[in-house]
């Protein structure tokens, strides 16, 4: 009898142990089993804090409940936080799941290649809050195939003392190395503490900022962050393109922006972010210095149910001096504060066409547009006829119509990691380590958001043809590529002519070749992103480019030195 009892209670322990795959392991353990795995498609590692947070941002959670005083540093503290994550480690932010849950299971599923019936993988997650990591394991576990599944509650301490000491031990653990240039709400939030009732502290040093909303005006009245001024985007562009620069200084100088700028200029989309950013490098474009964007736009302050503003804030204006401050502004702009060839025109991409078998080795145009307007089954546009690409251009993904950006966003609209986004540009042979990179879509906003990020990301080899295919489109001498391949005729404009969808060349007619770009990347004409199946390598940030970027034309000259040397040999 005792014997039968021994067997029934040694049988309901194992059964528990089956039901139970979690374990709950010290930060040195954690650190162990990271250094282990590093390089392992058998455990995955999950960061369950904010973007932000993953980004570079410490929590401010402890810092609000105590009251910290801003007084004595002011922004200076705000930089002091800083955290980072797990090299080549996956966010997934445990908010998501009551906020996003039903796109989360197809999100996971495409971008950590966990399924339900298939093989079963050991996961590694970690921390500051117990109950976020609970959360997450609960999810995971109810919707996955998973083997064992480790939990690791950090401090900020150590996440801090991890990070500033990765470089010694291996670069386990990694911050983006500018990622405050994407403000957090809490960095905001802190930022803006002087103007709410609530708020019990003053820092001189922390209100020297302007707070800009860029978005349709209906929205800004209905609520917006407090103290946010609404900017209007037409004040810088004439429908789909930028102005010229004596315009754009001058539409600054109205919103009281002035040369040589010292205050921040902080920008929030609303309802969409990508406009701030379109903004934000028109502004960088200029010189305008500390440009930073609330990283998710409006929503992300929205969810942290953050104090909201319903009246119109009062903007500043230069109104006088304007004459001396314009030429101020077209003194800047040459001084170089921004990179070499930041902004590039429809001449400097059409000389670089042209002459792109001789720069191939240094540049690459990067289409930042859904695949059907690449391969050209469509404009993205109403307003745009022709169909098709620029020549010589690599598919960079964007999303799954002309106002989305899936591929470089998490479900929050916040920026996806840096190192999800470079596996994705080393899927799709997209060289950030050797080339100079030229993005652009079809009128500015996509490729913005991704120059932006490329930035936090800390590339600086990088463009932007802000014209995009509408300007590029526009001009009936230029030439276009039709079809999904890189090899695929090159057209002139004026030559073509129809432009109806049913004389394009469908997709289906070319999947079935073992070389094709469908194939390639395995396309479902889909923008969502595909799980690489590489052995991991260590993220690239750290580029060792020369400081000069090549121009384009020099290769008409080249041309034109090399023709003289063959006439003078000759005769």
């Amino acid at each position: 009898m005792k014997l039968k009892y021994l067997f029934v209670i040694l049988f309901a322990k194992i059964i528990c142990l089956s039901a139970d795959n979690t374990k709950w392991i010290t930060s040195n353990e954690f650190y162990q089993l990271v250094a282990q795995f590093k390089s392992s498609n058998s455990h995955v590692i999950i960061d369950t804090r904010s973007s932000n947070e993953f980004n570079g941002w410490k929590s401010f959670d402890t810092l609000f409940n105590t009251g910290f005083d801003f007084n004595q540093t002011g922004l200076v503290t705000l930089y002091d936080l800083k955290s980072g994550h797990v090299t080549n480690s996956f966010n997934l932010d445990a908010d998501w799941i009551h906020l996003f849950e039903s796109a989360l299971k197809n999100l996971i599923e495409t971008r950590l290649g966990l399924t339900t019936d298939g093989d079963k993988k050991s996961l590694i997650l970690y921390d500051t809050k117990k109950e976020r990591l609970e959360k997450v394991k609960n999810y995971l576990n109810s919707h996955f195939n998973l083997d064992l599944v480790y939990l690791c509650k950090l401090t900020d301490a150590q996440l801090s003392q991890f990070v500033l000491t990765s470089n010694v031990t291996g670069n386990l653990f990694f911050q983006e190395p500018f990622y405050d240039q994407l403000l957090s709400p809490e960095a905001l939030y802190a930022i803006l503490r002087p103007f709410n009732d609530s708020y019990v502290i003053n820092t001189k040093p922390v209100t020297d900022y302007f707070l800009f909303e860029v978005g349709p005006e209906n929205f800004y009245e209905q609520s917006h962050i407090p103290t946010a001024v609404h900017l209007k985007i037409e004040d810088f562009m004439n429908g789909e393109k930028r102005k010229p620069k004596q315009e754009v200084a001058r539409a600054l100088l109205n919103y009281g922006i002035l040369p040589y700028n010292v205050e921040m200029v902080i920008l929030y989309g609303n309802p969409d972010p990508m406009p701030a950013y379109r903004v934000a490098i028109i502004m960088k474009s200029l010189g305008v210095k500390e440009v930073r964007v609330l990283n998710g736009g409006f929503r992300t302050w929205l969810i942290k149910n953050y104090p909201l503003e319903t009246y119109r804030t009062k903007g500043y204006s230069v109104k006088n001096r304007i004459p001396e401050n314009l030429k101020l502004y077209d003194e800047q702009s040459q001084l170089h504060l921004t990179p070499i060839n930041y902004m590039v025109d429809e001449n400097y991409v059409a000389d670089l066409v042209k002459n792109r078998d001789v720069f191939r080795e240094q540049y690459q145009l990067i289409d930042i547009r859904t695949f059907e307007e690449y391969a050209g089954e469509m404009s993205g546009y109403a307003s745009v006829k022709y169909k098709g690409r620029i020549p010589g251009s690599l598919w960079g993904k964007a999303g799954t119509d002309a106002n989305e950006l899936e591929d470089y966003r998490n479900l929050d609209y916040t920026m996806r990691s840096g190192s999800d986004i470079l596996k994705m540009w080393d899927e799709l042979d997209i060289d950030y380590r050797k080339k100079n990179l030229i993005f652009y879509c079809g009128n500015g906003m996509r490729s913005a958001e991704v120059m932006f990020y490329a930035e936090v990301i800390g590339l600086y080899k990088i463009s932007m043809y802000d014209g995009g295919w509408m300007d590029w489109s526009s001009n009936k001498k230029n030439s276009f590529q039709l079809g999904p391949e890189e090899e695929d005729d090159v057209i002139i404009f004026e030559n073509y002519r129809t432009t109806l969808a049913s004389t394009t060349t469908p997709l289906t007619t070319t999947v079935n070749s073992k070389s094709s770009f469908s194939n390639k990347f395995n396309l479902t004409i889909s923008s969502s992103t595909k799980k690489s199946t590489q052995d991991p390598v260590d993220v690239f940030y750290k580029n060792q480019f020369d400081s000069v970027t090549a121009d384009p034309s020099h290769a008409t000259k080249l041309k034109f030195n090399i023709f003289l040397i063959l006439l003078v040999v000759l005769f």
